[in-house]
């Protein structure tokens, strides 16, 4: 790359403040460049982001928030989703600010190496690959509940999964790009949003909740503050809220493909906008009027009509869930072998044999969790609390101290010598006091709920398997 050519990108992705960072710093130029042969890489609009950020949450996070406020109480339910909302938001704003600074970052292993070495990039690296494999797994059993619900169990749930792996492997393999991605997410967020809201609206018209038992009274259990109930149940819950926010891992993403990364921040605010008004306006509704009979996933909270009428609107949103979440983790084993090569991208028989291989490992992956581990709910719960607290609350909490430092790394320097920095700095200013308050608010809360809610996702496997609810692996039974 030409000298001229590496400062036309570099002035696309970095704002005028970097001046701060040295020349070592300044070199390392953006993953993907704009170019005019090959996949487009750097096609996603400022409006195409926001649909992404917006479905990279809105999903399987509405369908089992309504649930959480059983275990937690309206009013602590409440405070716990504007507090997680908030600190996502923040987060997310974190990861913009960081990407504009180093270009050359594609995902939170990236971020994570800058701050803590290869060690670091290796272990998130993974960890991000796992995540949302595993994210990827549970949208094919969401899809496999979609299609028995609709087809009343014609089929083995094992054989819908495997239909939902198929269609996910064509889709996943032709769309390469966010660009593409963002085009399909129109339809996507549009049918989960109807879908969300057809269950909400039916649940205030029926006088009594489908699922209260017929000839009894009517116990609803809605409560301003829930007592009595286990900390393992509350931990649990919490984690639930938290996964519906997790998205923040695949900002970094979403980031690298923007057609201008400078409107990242307005992308991300009408995306957070989007999401946080229905979370709470739709699980406050169907709480309110369902209470301790709302289903998990919400969309049957409705009764067996309603559910198929939601199941059959949201259906291309489920789809698009298993190919996006799919398609994070094909992409990330892209770029973690391709990266610095000409076949990034070039349309070469090298970029798409392992184009190719990274979706069929993981499609077959997801597709054997989904079917084979017996509790993969509480498996999913359990992830999320391990895994999720990192990318949405711990990392950019990390991310934001950097950044507050003003560090200016060069070559010889100890790995943490930035640690130092942020001792010396982080009184400089009102922003810098405010910057560290918050990290330190994310890191704790990010700390709090990997063990409190790891805690309840294991006990909760316990009790499952002590009271003999856990299916059996590739399980035939109807799911819906």
């Amino acid at each position: 790359m030409s000298d001229e050519k590496h400062k036309k990108e570099l002035n696309v992705v970095i704002s005028p403040s970097v001046s701060r960072f040295s020349e070592f710093d300044a070199g390392e130029h953006a993953v993907f460049v704009v170019q005019e042969e090959g996949p487009d890489f750097r096609g996603v609009t400022c409006l195409g982001a926001a649909v992404l950020i917006a479905k990279a949450q809105f999903g399987l996070g509405v369908l089992g928030i309504p649930e959480t406020f059983s275990a937690l109480g309206v009013v602590p339910g409440l405070i716990c989703l504007l507090a997680l909302c908030a600190l996502s938001t923040w987060t997310g704003y974190i990861v913009g600010q960081f990407r504009l600074h180093h270009p050359h970052v594609y995902s939170i292993g990236d971020a994570a190496e800058i701050m803590f070495g290869t060690a670091g990039r290796e272990f998130m690296g993974g960890a991000f690959w796992l995540y949302y494999a595993l994210v990827y797994g549970a949208s094919l059993l969401t899809l496999s509940i979609a299609f028995n619900t609709l087809t009343e169990h014609s089929l083995c749930t094992t054989a819908f999964v495997g239909i939902g792996a198929a269609m996910t492997f064509v889709l996943g393999t032709a769309i390469r790009t966010m660009k593409v991605m963002s085009w399909c997410g129109y339809i996507a967020l549009a049918s989960v949003f109807v879908s969300s809201w057809v269950v909400a609206i039916a649940c205030l018209t029926q006088s009594t909740p489908v699922a209260a038992p017929k000839d009894e009274p009517v116990v609803k259990g809605i409560v301003a503050v829930a007592t009595g109930k286990p900390f393992s149940t509350i931990s649990s819950a919490i984690g639930v809220q938290l996964l519906s926010l997790c998205g923040t891992a695949a900002y970094f993403n979403i980031h690298s493909e923007m057609r201008d990364p400078s409107q990242y921040t307005k992308s991300l605010l009408l995306g957070q906008g989007f999401v946080i008004i229905n979370y709470i306006i739709l699980s406050c509704m169907i709480y309110g009027k369902v209470g301790n009979y709302v289903t998990s996933p919400a969309l049957g909270s409705a009764g067996r009509l309603f559910q198929k009428i939601s199941y059959g609107i949201a259906f291309p949103g489920l789809i698009f869930s298993c190919f996006f979440h799919s398609h994070l983790a094909g992409k990330y084993g892209l770029v973690r072998i391709l990266r610095d090569t000409r076949h990034l991208q070039k349309n070469t028989k090298t970029h798409w044999i392992t184009w190719v291989g990274n979706m069929v490992l993981s499609v077959v992956f997801g597709f054997v969790i989904a079917s084979a581990i017996p509790f993969f709910n509480d498996l999913l719960s359990l992830v999320a609390s391990l895994i999720g607290t990192s990318f949405m609350l711990i990392v950019p909490g990390f991310l934001a101290l950097y950044e507050m430092c003003l560090y200016v790394r060069k070559q010889d320097d100890p790995l943490l010598a930035w640690v130092s920095e942020c001792k010396r700095n982080w009184r400089r200013s009102k922003y810098s006091i405010i910057t560290t308050v918050l990290a330190f608010i994310a890191i704790a809360f990010g700390l709090f709920i990997l063990v409190a809610g790891t805690y309840g996702s294991v006990q909760s496997i316990i009790n499952n398997y002590k009271a003999g609810v856990v299916a059996g692996a590739f399980d035939c039974g109807d799911n819906s």
